[in-house]
């Protein structure tokens, strides 16, 4: 019998890595109401065949979810609303301007807030600095001013805030309100057009300069410069997408649930062989073309 020595060893100190990112906020870009709405011409009601109402309901979301995530790898990006984090060395430059700077490129757009920035000697030493007021956010680079007395090359994280608004009311909007109640304000900004859609109405809604804007995925009321106009239900939809966004995934959506058992023998008589296999139904193909033509201008570019 072989006998094993072992030595009581203490842990390793597990060190994350600074740039990987978890995205809690994650959710369909479309919502079941917004897909049976457009002018899709699929059947919905046996996506699970003999199904009850709640296992339709429950597999269309799930198809609305790889939709969704098709869009995201497409893009090579997550589409809606996210805090990302930008890590590494950069060089201190001298700007005219602004003085010692560094410049550091941000991989996901839009770019649409700074929320944290932390700056050290060395990656032990990050300190949170506060925002400085010349702050530069450009489409994907940003300029932050650092003390002079760094060298020549600096250690920084920079969290941010990308992607656009998608979210949903969580209480009721009523004509003539001057605010709105939704399920989580990341990515919605002050002066910013939010689009709020039920299937009965739609409208275009700016937000008050007077709201702060937050990096967490909070439920909270967002003011608004016009009052209401239409009457809107909790669950509807709160977005600053582009439209062109939300037509591809619900095209891929579409595409998806043609595809379900779309596999098909073609047999000329009941008494011949098999002439042909059929992979997809019609239109499948040129559902997706149309998808992914809509969402190459959003494709993240190196």
């Amino acid at each position: 019998m072989a006998i094993v020595y072992t030595q009581n060893v203490a842990p390793s100190t597990v060190v994350p890595a600074p740039n990987v990112a978890t995205y809690s906020t994650r959710k369909t870009y479309v919502t079941p109401a917004e897909f049976k709405a457009a002018p899709t011409g699929v059947d919905v009601s046996q996506l699970v065949p003999n199904g009850t109402a709640q296992q339709q309901a429950a597999a269309l979301v799930m198809q609305l979810q790889r939709a969704s995530a098709y869009a995201d790898n497409f893009c090579q990006k997550v589409i809606a609303a996210t805090v990302d984090v930008q890590a590494g060395q950069y060089r201190v430059q001298r700007d005219v301007a602004l003085g010692a700077v560094i410049k550091v490129p941000l991989d996901n757009t839009p770019v649409v807030a700074i929320s944290d920035i932390r700056i050290g000697a060395t990656p032990g030493a990050l300190a949170l600095i506060p925002t400085p007021g010349n702050l530069w956010i450009g489409r994907k680079t940003a300029t932050i001013p650092v003390a002079a007395s760094y060298g020549t090359h600096v250690f920084a994280q920079v969290s941010y805030v990308n992607g656009w608004a998608n979210t949903a009311l969580t209480a009721a909007g009523n004509p003539g309100t001057l605010s709105i109640t939704v399920a989580s304000t990341l990515g919605i900004m002050p002066g910013q057009q939010l689009n709020i859609q039920s299937p009965n109405n739609a409208e275009t809604v700016t937000v008050d300069p007077s709201f702060i804007p937050s990096n967490m995925n909070i439920n909270a009321l967002v003011p608004i410069t016009t009052p209401l106009v239409g009457t809107y239900a909790i669950g509807d939809t709160v977005t600053a997408f582009p439209q062109d966004i939300k037509q591809a995934v619900i095209l891929i959506a579409k595409s998806l649930i043609k595809t379900r058992g779309s596999e098909s023998i073609v047999i000329s008589s009941t008494t011949s062989q098999p002439d042909s296999i059929d992979k997809l139904e019609h239109g499948v193909t040129s559902d997706l073309d149309m998808a992914l033509d809509l969402l190459a201008p959003y494709r993240r570019a190196a």
